[in-house]
């Protein structure tokens, strides 16, 4: 951690695996609690982190109270897209799922002044910039707007952060008003992005750079990569998918011994990259 970095205390809400724990206690951070309706995400979740003795827990957001969340500086949420993605049902943010983004607007508007987070840090699908003639992603920043929050964001490729894999996600942090004033974007890419090489369709070089893993990985949307010693096409394993989202071997060990292939493709696709999430979180709290 840079040394002139202040470590924040924060929460994980729509958590999942836990992609946004790893990336901010990478960078020093410490996760007060967190959030996960999934209870196959949230058994990865437990598996995979160190969670402290009554370190809080709620499992439905749509039920929380103000007043039950720890105080902390820092809110980290990927609120669902599946109403939001290229392949999801594009509703945008009225969808069923992706309107959960204002049950934190609620929970924000219910919290008292003083112990509102002073950064908000929130990841989402690149097509929230377009759905809808780029209403929906208007009406973002005017909620935060509402709830005392100035915001700045960024487009971000995984590929340019140490793991092969083109994956353009919208990150947006948000700062509370006469608390929070240091701008965070833009992050400058680590590395070279590659290119993605097809050997035919859905089949890719093996040296090259993945396509954006998804939720369906398992299904015939597979990644498939050619095995040249044996002529053979086969698909990404889940050991593979957890790696490229930046995951350890270790923490992929965890979770294997508690959920189906089916369940780890899914959580994989669903989660956010840790590495950019910790390049991100580096800059935080400056």
């Amino acid at each position: 951690m840079n040394e002139k970095q202040k470590k924040l205390t924060f929460i994980d809400l729509f958590s999942g695996i836990g992609g946004f724990r790893l990336g901010m206690e990478k960078a020093g951070h410490i996760c007060l609690g967190h959030c996960e309706i999934d209870k196959f995400a949230e058994k990865s979740y437990r598996a995979m982190h160190n969670m402290k003795k009554g370190e809080w827990y709620a499992e439905d957001i749509t039920k929380i109270r103000a007043e039950e969340l720890p105080k902390v500086d820092c809110w980290c949420f990927g609120f669902p897209c599946q109403n939001i993605s290229v392949a999801g049902a594009k509703e945008g943010l009225q969808g069923k799922q992706s309107r959960l983004f204002f049950e934190v607007i609620r929970l924000l508007t219910e919290t008292k002044e003083e112990n509102k987070p002073e950064w908000l840090f929130l990841e989402n699908v690149r097509n929230l910039l377009s759905i809808e003639k780029g209403f929906d992603f208007a009406g973002i920043p005017i909620a935060l707007d509402k709830v005392g929050y100035d915001a700045e964001w960024q487009v971000l490729d995984s590929a340019t952060f140490g793991v092969p894999q083109h994956r353009e996600r919208l990150y947006i942090i948000g700062h509370l008003r006469g608390k929070s004033n240091i701008k965070i974007f833009p992050v400058p890419p680590k590395t070279q992005s590659g290119t993605i090489r097809h050997i035919g369709y859905r089949v890719f070089d093996k040296n090259g750079i993945s396509p954006t893993i998804m939720t369906h990985s398992s299904g015939k949307y597979n990644i498939r990569v050619l095995n040249e010693k044996e002529k053979t096409v086969r698909r990404l394993t889940p050991k593979e998918c957890f790696r490229l989202q930046g995951f350890s071997d270790d923490c992929f060990e965890k979770v294997k011994a508690v959920n189906s292939n089916f369940q780890l493709y899914k959580q994989a696709g669903n989660s956010v990259t840790v590495n950019v999430i910790y390049e991100i979180a580096k800059r935080i709290g400056i």
